[in-house]
């Protein structure tokens, strides 16, 4: 008899661990579950809480290259002479003489020209525009992680958000508007001088305009908004009567 209840302690004191392994394992699987997650698009902080362009890793099937040479602060050509246009935002044109436009153009040439990139697509977009450059997002290396240029330049106040066609979003849309407001709310690079003024859209329109712009002659619905509301739409200023 007491052989048998010594057994029968013995099968309990076995289950209970059994049963406690199970819950340890339980708990432990969604926090595995929640590192495997890819970053891709994520809107991670970094320190003190600040959203940041800066990732744990490269997103899922990154494409590695070497630049040739920066043209300007969101287009670079790749050595095998390919064109990449930056996902996602605009920067001042260096041929018009646009305000911060070496700025911006000297924030990608450091981070970029004559060195390792990487590349990659928006999930089911176009790879390339009307003019054959690819369309992509931009990483190098940052210390122990990938900064993400497309993120970077708007952080730090050297470029807007935008996205050329309004019927479509990226998969980071909300972060680079994120990363838009905190850059003018600190008044980073090109938000130092800026100007809320009143501007106008038309209803498929791209861009924002003055009252008196030329392409705006012919035309009778036009939405009035805050140039900041624009820009928070992906709009980007006409390159006609708002080119300075």
């Amino acid at each position: 008899m007491g052989q048998c209840f010594s057994f029968f302690i013995q099968v309990l004191g076995a289950y209970a661990q059994a049963q406690e392994d199970t819950q340890q394992q339980q708990q432990q699987q969604p926090n595995q579950q929640q590192q495997q997650q890819p970053h891709y698009g994520a809107a991670e902080s970094g320190g003190g809480g600040k959203l940041s362009p800066i990732y744990p890793s490269l997103p899922p099937n990154a494409e590695k290259h070497k630049v040739r040479n920066v043209y300007d602060g969101d287009t670079l050509t790749l050595v095998d002479e390919r064109r990449v246009r930056f996902l996602g935002i605009d920067t001042p044109e260096i041929k018009e003489k646009q305000p911060f436009a070496q700025e911006a153009k000297a924030y990608t040439k450091e981070r970029c020209d004559k060195n390792d990139i990487w590349i990659s697509f928006e999930p089911n977009g176009d790879k390339k525009d009307h003019y054959g450059r690819l369309l992509a997002f931009v990483w190098v290396r940052e210390g122990s992680g990938y900064l993400c240029v497309n993120e970077g330049i708007v952080a730090a106040g050297l470029a807007s958000a935008y996205i050329p066609n309004q019927h479509s979003k990226l998969h980071n849309w909300d972060k680079l508007i994120q990363l838009q407001s905190d850059a003018r709310k600190h008044q980073r690079g090109m938000w130092k001088t800026f100007q809320d003024d009143t501007v106008y859209k038309t209803a498929n329109g791209s861009a924002f305009h003055k009252k008196s712009c030329q392409h705006l002659q012919n035309i009778r619905n036009l939405t009035e908004l805050k140039r900041s509301q624009a820009m928070e739409r992906g709009l980007h200023a006409c390159r006609t009567c708002l080119a300075d």
